[in-house]
């Protein structure tokens, strides 16, 4: 026991003395990094995953919030008010279908698989290329610039989960804070408000986190990038060009223009910016030898990777640009939104939780707390503030201004395509213009303190003050003119409450009163965003509901058969997401030739070539099948289960929900089981006997 003791003694001893000769930044680090682990291994997850219970597992009620595992909180949710919910994050969003019905599912898919995590995943009607979908866990030498899915390959599916979620906001608040570190000169508790900024806003809280993956590559390709020229120490640019190597095909493998091609330009402008500033160019001809073999490592990385990608998935991209929607999507010229819709972010603490028809829904409604204008605004009047801009700020308040123009204004048809821009509209341009002004803001705070020290006269003191006032009636109209379009929200007192808070915000910016700016700015984004998605844990219902036990049963006695699943609520995924095949789910990129199976003649075409929700529907006539799009991303397709190519793909069994359930005719297919809840009932679909040998089988059987 005393040996044990004074082992125990002695770690803690080692412990304490390495966490003493680490920088304080270090060990800040190293405490989130502390926290990543521990959430991930307690399964603590965002997702809105728990909204399935009530389709796929009615008779199971979902008791795996946090707040269910928390003494007091427990009993007071459940005899509480739903509202309360909010407040306990146990409110899963339906709004973020993107998450919990497509990827999380779809991810789950690759595990259930057999074998587990392929580029193929053959339960999916004819066979899907999971390597096109963002962070899906696949098995492949491309998995080492996909981290979101190293979770599910090393840690199963709660853990895995867990792992997707968090990995994303984790990893890019890291990378931005040692970026904007950089970018400030050595501020580093300012460059960590700038990255919790952004990683709190609601722009990203309501996309699942999303764009913290998206601005994570382009962020430490750009950290990446600066130090390998930067540092003389040849660990270091080893590191840095792995690094580099690693970010452009994991930036390239998100296959979102939109994100890619306004945040690609951002960096840009950073690595401008940061190459002029600290005269990076000066470094290239010390010691020329180390660093262009470390930029040849690095285009070698992302050469390779990169060429891999493109011949694994040529043809599914090749299908995707091919598609009726998004593919054949109209080219944007920007300057298709008012200046209302740029800065309706200003009102997401009420948007978020709000639904107006006219904002779409929460999640596009969803932005930032934009107070460039303040910047802008003491540029015009502020001499000093000018000069002491430098090309760092001068590239960011470039970038923005050019992105507030593209998105107002608009440019040429052959500029937008010589720019890439034709695949950026500006309503998905938010992340980077959002993210733009954040580095911007966070840098004009930065520079306005250096600058409190040298003379200035009676105007130049009082520039922040009218900068400060300038921007309140630019907030108040915007925010006027989203009132007439909204129909009312927000109400005329939040307009004038916000944009004189806005004021006072860019008033202490400009002023460089760096505690009261960021305790505006953070307790704005905390109170907007902290509460938006749910804490939960549990995912164990979607394997041990009776729906869930029914299908794999039977999939594993009738040796995979195809089966086919009739009603709304996403029957197909849930199959999938199990180890079944299923026709139904979500298909990207779209399985023309599966379809045109049902359709020999095409005639359908532009409704099933396209990114969708397949829906099916049982119709009786063997020979008669129809395809039809309730919206741009759904397809719904009528088909009997006897329509000749359905067996001739094996399908053995049926899964009716709801209402469809009475429309299957038993005397034509069997039925083997009906729920308890009256949810669902599966029919069995007979086997077409077609020689001597078959016969045999089937009098076996």
């Amino acid at each position: 026991m005393r040996q044990s003791s004074s082992g125990i003694r002695r770690l803690f001893q080692f412990s304490l003395g390495l966490s003493r000769a680490l920088s304080t930044r270090t060990r800040f680090l190293l405490s989130l990094w502390l926290l990543f682990f521990l959430l991930v291994a307690l399964g603590i997850h965002g997702s809105s995953l728990p909204l399935t219970a009530k389709w796929w597992a009615p008779e199971i009620t979902y008791q795996g919030y946090v707040a269910d595992y928390l003494p007091g909180l427990a009993e007071q949710r459940r005899s509480a008010p739903e509202t309360w919910d909010d407040f306990l994050m146990a409110a899963p969003r339906e709004i973020r279908a993107d998450e919990w019905l497509v990827n999380t599912p779809l991810e789950l898919s690759q595990l259930s698989h057999n074998p587990p995590f392929p580029v193929v995943n053959t339960n999916i009607g004819d066979g899907q290329n999971m390597l096109v979908w963002v962070g899906m866990p696949v098995l492949h030498i491309l998995c080492v610039a996909r981290p979101f899915s190293w979770g599910y390959l090393l840690l199963g599916a709660q853990r895995g989960v867990a792992w997707a979620w968090w990995f994303q906001v984790f990893a890019c608040f890291t990378v931005l804070t040692l970026l904007m570190d950089v970018i400030l000169r050595g501020r580093r508790k300012l460059a960590a408000f700038g990255a919790l900024w952004f990683c709190g806003s609601a722009y990203v809280i309501a996309w699942s986190l999303g764009p913290c993956y998206a601005a994570f590559f382009p962020a430490m390709g750009c950290l990446a990038a600066y130090h390998l020229l930067k540092s003389d120490r040849l660990r270091v640019q080893l590191i840095c060009a792995a690094l580099l190597g690693l970010s452009f095909p994991g930036f390239l493998m998100l296959l979102y223009p939109a994100w890619q091609v306004s945040l690609g330009y951002l960096f840009l402008f950073v690595f401008v910016g940061l190459f002029f500033r600290d005269k990076l160019y000066r470094r290239l001809a010390h010691q020329p030898a180390r660093r262009f073999l470390a930029l040849a490592l690095s285009l070698v990385i992302a050469g390779g990777l990169t060429l891999e990608f493109l011949h694994v998935c040529g043809p599914a991209l090749k299908a995707m640009a091919e598609s009726a929607y998004p593919g054949n999507r109209r080219l944007s010229l920007g300057g298709q939104v008012g200046l209302w819709w740029i800065f309706k972010g200003m009102y997401n603490l009420i948007t978020l939780y709000t639904y107006n028809a006219k904002l779409a829904n929460q999640t596009e409604a969803a932005s930032f707390y934009l107070l460039f204008p303040a910047v802008f605004f003491g540029l015009v009047i502020s001499k000093r503030l000018r000069s002491g801009l430098g090309w760092m700020g001068l590239c960011l308040a470039a970038y923005v201004a050019a992105m507030v123009f593209f998105a107002k204004i608009g440019i040429t048809l052959g500029l937008t395509k010589l720019l890439l821009l034709r695949y950026v509209h500006p309503t998905r341009a938010d992340i980077a213009l959002g993210l733009g002004s954040i580095i911007l803001c966070v840098y004009i705070l930065g520079r306005a303190r250096d600058l409190e020290a040298q003379p200035r006269g009676r105007f130049e003191k009082a520039a922040p003050l009218i900068a400060g006032i300038a921007v309140v009636p630019l907030f108040i109209s915007t925010g006027l003119t989203m009132q007439q379009t909204t129909g009312g929200l927000p109400l005329s007192s939040v307009v004038v409450f916000v944009s004189m808070l806005a004021g006072l915000a860019s008033f202490c910016m400009l002023s460089g009163k760096t505690n009261a700016f960021c305790g505006i700015v953070g307790a704005s984004v905390i109170a907007t965003s902290a509460l938006f998605n749910p804490l939960s844990t549990k995912i164990d219902y979607l394997y041990q509901s009776e729906l869930a036990q029914q299908i794999t049963r039977l999939d594993k006695e009738g040796g995979h058969p195809l089966w086919i699943c009739y009603g709304w609520k996403e029957p197909g995924a849930l199959v999938t997401a199990l180890g079944a095949r299923s026709l139904s789910g979500v298909q990207w990129p779209p399985q023309v030739e599966l379809w045109r199976k049902l359709d020999p003649t095409g005639a359908d075409d532009f409704a099933y070539n396209r990114y969708a929700h397949i829906s099916m529907f049982y119709e009786s006539d063997a020979n008669k099948v129809t395809f039809a799009n309730s919206e741009k991303d759904h397809l719904e397709v009528t088909v009997s289960p006897d329509y000749p190519a359905l067996r001739a793909m094996g399908l053995r069994y049926i899964l009716a929900l709801d209402d469809q359930q009475f429309q299957v005719e038993p005397s034509k297919y069997p039925l083997i089981y009906t729920s308890k809840s009256g949810l669902f009932s599966i029919f069995e679909v007979p086997r077409v006997v077609q020689n001597r040998e078959d016969a045999k089988d089937a009098k076996r059987e």
